[in-house]
């Protein structure tokens, strides 16, 4: 839960990341540097601030070994703020939104946000919250509507998003950039920046036991920090582990800190050279790998249990789901669901299962992404989850060491992937 409050915008999850990283003992490289890696060696690079890749190298060459990689992302869906920001109303000076992926939008009516992410000058990138301030989206009082349908509500994505800022007369821009220079704490002037906006209540344990976790960006904090936990808890092993998380999932991944750029073949292909690969070692490299792309399951809605299949839905704190789709939603490997399976159940773990509806569209992740830009075999894991896309979701708290002891047995588990 402190991971997740302390990750309001993917610029301060990557700094929670290497927080835990720096604390067991992992020394960050820059894409930039050229690199120097020795086998059981602890490293982690970021890339543009919003992904990043942790890694310990393997005492066998991965030519020889594989690569096992555990890839999440660090996006959730936001509201965001527009470049030029600026609106007047008749009572307040306003800030014009933009929208980030799919979030139930409803959700972020009438609670007290922040603003947060990273501004950009001549000296770099600086990360900002800013706690002095709090921005809200008002909701439209059911006596003011033309039919007054209370239970519905329909937004108009342009006009209906504004953020009531302040009652100042001033320029409304200016004085965001004052306040945004205020928490970075530096005089740099910001040509540009990438802000969001987040929940200010904190993460929570509900239930009478404590059984459920309540927070914002669950999907898919939950699995950056349980996939960067298992990495740091793993020993040693032949094979070389990565934990990955990456930007710009729910925005279908297509940009240079995404699944679909070239991170992980760049990390592959200088692993390869550490050990001195050969011409061909780079795909005998990834003929030995795994990956498994963790992001969040569906869990069934107790009033709308029409919305999932009642055979193919996880339980909360019933443990990791394996997620299947024939559309090739999700990566698809029924060989490596079944080592997969037995390395769990020699954890003493067991699986869920969840598909959707045939009858439904259902999402994705960057499971079939990663793996066929690779050309690495995969699986698409879960941890059950209630209210997906809200401003606050629903974990089981149970499932987190589910998940971290699934995670640390796929990267420590001597047992081959054999095609």
């Amino acid at each position: 839960m402190s991971y997740v409050d302390n990750s309001p915008s993917p610029y301060h999850t990557v700094k929670a990341s290497r927080g835990l990283l720096e604390a067991a003992g992992f020394s960050e490289i820059g894409e930039r540097d050229s690199w120097s890696l020795e086998p059981g060696g602890k490293y982690f690079t970021v890339r543009g601030g919003k992904t990043v890749t942790a890694f310990r190298v393997g005492t066998k060459a991965p030519a020889e070994a594989g690569v096992r990689i555990l890839a999440a992302h660090s996006d959730s869906p936001v509201i965001k703020i527009r470049p030029n920001p600026a609106f007047r109303a008749r009572d307040a000076a306003m800030l014009t939104a933009d929208i980030y992926g799919s979030p139930l939008l409803h959700t972020w009516l009438d609670r007290d946000l922040k603003i947060c992410g990273a501004v950009f000058g001549k000296d770099g990138r600086a990360l900002v919250e800013v706690p002095s301030l709090r921005v809200r989206v008002n909701s439209l009082a059911p006596h003011l509507k033309n039919e007054r349908k209370i239970e519905q509500v329909t937004l108009d994505r342009q006009n209906d998003l504004r953020l009531t800022f302040s009652q100042s007369k001033g320029d409304i821009v200016e004085e965001l950039e004052g306040l945004l220079k205020d928490a970075h704490g530096t005089a740099t002037e910001a040509l540009s920046y990438d802000l969001c906006l987040a929940d200010t209540q904190p993460s929570a344990l509900v239930g009478t036991g404590g059984e459920f976790i309540s927070a914002p960006r669950l999907d898919n904090l939950f699995s950056a920090y349980c996939g960067l936990e298992a990495l740091i808890a793993a020993g040693d092993a032949p094979q070389t582990q990565v934990a990955v998380v990456f930007d710009a999932e729910e925005i279908g991944s297509g940009t240079w800190t995404g699944a679909g750029s070239n991170i992980l073949d760049m990390l592959l292909a200088r692993l390869d050279t550490a050990f001195g690969g050969e011409r061909d070692d780079i795909f005998r490299l990834k003929a030995r790998s795994v990956l498994v792309s963790a992001d969040m399951a569906h869990s069934e809605h107790p009033s709308h249990k029409h919305a999932t299949d009642a055979d193919h839905v996880p339980s909360i704190n019933g443990g990791l789901a394996v997620k299947s789709s024939a559309r090739a939603n999700y990566a698809i490997g029924h060989g490596i669901e079944a080592w997969f399976t037995s390395i769990c159940q020699d954890a003493g773990l067991s699986l869920q299962s969840f598909a959707y509806r045939c009858d439904h569209g259902g999402g994705s992740s960057v499971g079939p992404i990663t793996t066929t830009s690779l050309g690495v075999a995969g699986i698409d894991v879960g941890a059950p989850l209630l209210s997906m896309h809200s401003i606050r979701e629903m974990a089981g708290a149970k499932d987190v060491d589910h998940a971290i002891t699934a995670f640390t047995a796929f990267f420590e588990s001597g047992a081959q992937w054999n095609d």
